[in-house]
């Protein structure tokens, strides 16, 4: 499978190209191609420093030509990067791509991390992302796992990560996905139209980690 990591250059995507490559082929994507091709050369020799083999490709390419040809997208960008890429990908676009959303609009105020759809009445970031990518299949996920935990690619990350969509084989191919991150759960929460809940879970943990001195937090339902 060829996954396309859009704002690959992050931490976020730093960590699934390591997690994923031994399987799958994966491009790394920025606004700027030779970020990219440097990135995903960088992410290589540490994969295979790591693995002495992978069996998938490591590749870097401009984010609006990427989402051109990859099976698979991950949008690995901030809230406030959103407009701007989407409007940048949105006319390449392949036909029927899964887009993995984990993006979170939030923001930082005086009484800690706030949801800005619910403060603001906007939709939340995996509905806008599904109306304006138009043909593409939306899954949201990801959005409680720290890019710090991806990041240390070598250990398992022990948590439940929760899951909404509205197709079906979507939904399958990037659970799918999801598992193959050791110790990773993933967990149906329901269509596209709910993903503000999840959505809004990241800034309640970030305030609870805030309050009471906890790193990198996360979920796990019993």
């Amino acid at each position: 499978m060829r996954i396309g990591l859009v704002g690959g250059t992050g931490r976020m995507g730093e960590g699934l190209a390591l997690r994923w490559c031994p399987k799958h082929d994966i491009v790394v994507g920025s606004r700027d191609a030779s970020k990219a091709a440097a990135a995903a050369k960088e992410y290589r020799e540490e994969a295979l420093q790591h693995y002495g083999r992978i069996d998938g490709s490591m590749e870097g390419d401009e984010n609006g030509r990427l989402v051109g040809y990859c099976d698979v997208v991950v949008l690995c960008i901030p809230y406030e990067n959103m407009e701007g890429t989407l409007d940048g990908i949105a006319q390449g676009m392949r036909d029927g791509s899964i887009v993995i959303c984990p993006i979170v609009p939030m923001s930082k105020g005086k009484d800690g991390f706030i949801y800005v759809p619910m403060h603001e009445h906007r939709d939340s970031a995996a509905m806008t992302v599904s109306r304006r990518l138009k043909n593409a299949r939306v899954v949201a996920a990801l959005h409680t796992i720290s890019d710090v935990k991806l990041r240390r690619f070598t250990e398992p990350i022990e948590s439940d990560v929760l899951v909404c969509a509205d197709d079906k084989d979507a939904l399958a191919v990037a659970s799918e996905l999801l598992r193959e991150i050791r110790n990773l759960r993933p967990i149906y929460i329901g269509p596209i139209s709910l993903a503000y809940q999840i959505e809004s879970i990241t800034p309640m943990l970030l305030n609870a980690a805030r309050q009471n001195s906890i790193k990198n937090p996360s979920i796990r339902i019993a």
